[in-house]
């Protein structure tokens, strides 16, 4: 497999090891990040050092098999709740995986052990002593993976939107929490009344008495649809708005409607939550990850009592429910020792990667410092606000950083 990457040639005429951007997703291109969204980054870094640009194996111009994928879907006239989309998800992941091994794929390659091996084979075709490393979501799982596996070759390492070792099945507890928050903004901007939380039940007990009918034209095929909303519906919904407040902004504005009984607000949400497809390498990799014992537990009974349910890991698989692909294992969801420089980034309205994810980190990352983004969400934790490429270059230059929270102000 051959793995493609560009590289940002240093301004510095004495360059510190290359910085090697890692996407999230798993499925995220670097190079698109590069091309696009955050090309200005890639720029100010050259500050430091050379910035690669990696795409990871089986993601963009890595991807020997472009080509495939594999659909899901649930008829929208059809009531759905977790235990139809769990069924629907290991139905097309099983037909998936024989349709891609017959294609010559080799599933079992796509794990966070390989990709980080990838990274090492990147280190010595670089001809670099180390590595500096910057990730955001499942990137930063990525970069945990290497740095277990190669602590000596780690000079220093960003990890923005903290995705631990055993942190792919996500927490409902962490979305409730945000709930909170988002109860304590909006009380703190001079909302008044019953209050968020008392608001989303309500509306999840009426849809419960009665499932709403939607009426939309579909935007690509210019077809009406029907589509019979469901209270797992709007609690994925929520959950999925809830990445990033301007996305979550666009669910309060129409909170107002839904209350009135009128869905039709909801209806650009249709396709997401309903359709979609499996891909190789993202499909893989989660599955591989996992999640242990104890942590499933933990979901299951947090899920039970939540206001968002299931919501939290919509559809989610592990390797059995995948042929060709094996469970990671515990000493890859196991705790972390590290004594290399880590600069940790949290947004405290991000719905993805919560800080408790970095805060549970810090036992075992002696020379790990947090940046607290007060009021960033899962995309906002680079450039929301100029600071936080200030504090990223002072870090991978080694100057001494403490602990800090940052207030970042809503762009209108």
């Amino acid at each position: 497999m051959s793995l493609r990457f560009v590289r940002f040639k240093s301004t510095n005429p004495s360059p510190g090891v290359p910085i090697v951007y890692l996407a999230g997703g798993p499925g995220g291109s670097g190079i698109d990040a590069a091309r696009h969204g955050r090309f200005d980054l890639f720029l100010a870094l050259r500050e430091v050092a050379d910035v690669i640009a990696l795409d990871q194996r089986g993601i963009g111009e890595s991807n020997p098999h472009a080509e495939l994928s594999h659909p899901w879907a649930i008829p929208l006239d059809q009531r759905v709740d977790e235990a139809l989309l769990d069924t629907t998800m290991k139905k097309a992941a099983a037909e998936a995986s024989r349709a891609w091994t017959a294609a010559g794929v080799d599933l079992g390659a796509y794990t966070t052990v390989e990709n980080a091996d990838d990274l090492e084979a990147l280190r010595k075709a670089l001809g670099a002593p180390k590595l500096n490393l910057w990730g955001i979501s499942y990137g930063t799982h990525l970069g945990l993976a290497y740095l277990r596996r190669y602590p000596q070759q780690v000079e220093h390492i960003i990890l923005a939107g903290v995705e631990g070792p055993d942190d792919t099945w996500k927490r409902p507890a962490h979305a409730e929490a945000l709930l909170d928050r988002w109860e304590a903004v909006l009380r703190a901007e001079g909302e008044r009344g019953p209050g968020l939380r008392a608001r989303l039940t309500k509306l999840l007990k009426s849809l419960r008495r009665e499932p709403r009918t939607v009426e939309y034209t579909d935007p690509e095929k210019g077809e009406r649809r029907t589509w019979k909303v469901s209270p797992f519906d709007l609690q994925r919904t929520l959950f999925e708005l809830m990445r990033d407040p301007g996305a979550f902004r666009r669910f309060l504005a129409m909170l107002p409607a839904l209350e009135a009984g009128d869905y039709s607000p909801m209806a650009p949400f249709a396709g997401m939550l309903r359709e979609g497809v499996l891909r190789p390498m993202s499909l893989a990799m989660d599955a591989a990850s996992g999640v242990s014992p104890a942590r499933h537990a933990l979901i299951q009974k947090e899920a039970s009592k939540s206001l968002l349910g299931g919501s939290a890991n919509p559809g989610a698989l592990v390797a059995g429910d995948v042929p060709g692909v094996s469970d990671l294992g515990a000493a890859f969801r196991g705790p972390l020792k590290a004594s290399v420089p880590v600069l940790l980034i949290s947004g405290t309205l991000d719905g993805r990667t919560s800080p408790d994810n970095a805060e549970a980190l810090r036992p075992g990352l002696s020379k790990a410092v947090h940046l607290v983004l007060a009021g960033a969400g899962h995309d906002g934790l680079f450039q929301s606000d100029p600071r936080i490429l200030e504090r990223m270059k002072s870090f991978l230059r080694g100057e001494a950083l403490r602990d800090e929270r940052l207030e970042i102000k809503a762009k209108p």
